[in-house]
Parts: C-alpha cells; sequence; structure tokens
C-alpha cells in the first residue's frame, strides 16, 4: 500500500475548497462535479481530497492508499470490514473498509488511468 492523500468529506464543496484556498493549497484538479484534489505550499502533489458524497461523508475523514488490483485485494481478503463493493473512478476502481476500530481505510487502483491522474500523486517508494 502506497499513502496517496487524505479525504475529507463535505457537505458544500466549493465553501471547503474556498478554505482551504485561503489556507495556502492549490487546486491541482477537479475529476468530476464532487470532487477537488488540493496540494499543499507549492507541492505539485496532492495531499488532500475533498469529495461531496453521502457515504463519503457517512464515513468520515481518512487515509486513500494505492494498491494494484482494488478487485483482487477485495477478492482475496473477504474478512476486511468492506463497505459495499468496488466501484468505478476514473483512474480504475476504487473500494473502502474499515479497521478494527471503525476507521475508513480508502484503497484505489490506476488500472484504467491514462497518466493524468496518477501523476498528481506524490511517489513515495
Amino acid at each position: 500500500m502506497e499513502l496517496l492523500c487524505t479525504v475529507y468529506p463535505v457537505g458544500d464543496l466549493e465553501t471547503a475548497a474556498a478554505h482551504y484556498l485561503n489556507l495556502g493549497f492549490r487546486d491541482v484538479a477537479r475529476p468530476d462535479h464532487d470532487t477537488i484534489l488540493l496540494a499543499a505550499d507549492e507541492s505539485p502533489y496532492v495531499d488532500v481530497m475533498l469529495e461531496r458524497h453521502p457515504v463519503e461523508a457517512h464515513l468520515g475523514s481518512g487515509p486513500v492508499f494505492r494498491i494494484e488490483d482494488v478487485e483482487g485485494m477485495h477478492a482475496s481478503q473477504p474478512d476486511l470490514n468492506w463497505v459495499g463493493q468496488p466501484v468505478d473512478i476514473p483512474t480504475g476502481k476504487y473500494a473502502i473498509f474499515r479497521d478494527p476500530d471503525g476507521n475508513p481505510i480508502r484503497v484505489v487502483d490506476f488500472t484504467a488511468d491514462s497518466g493524468r491522474f496518477a501523476s498528481l500523486f506524490r511517489p513515495r517508494h
């Protein structure tokens, strides 16, 4: 697993974005009408993802990790406390499970990404 960023569920996307922009973050991408990717300071890489979505709001804030194959992990680790099935997103697949204390752990793969989004995240190797 490779840490990509932290997701913050928000009710009002534009108000939340204005708050982070006022703190010095930069708007680096808007993959869809419910998501804004922000970078801190002068970094070219995403640190924060603001997400307007009822499931995300219910789950709360937490990390997003990049893995090789979301569906494969979902199938090979059925005992994890999965929150639904993997879903399609612009980069590939996305799924959420809870840790033993109920915290959301989000996993994403870039199996369908043209490189447009993957390049926005800091390489951590």
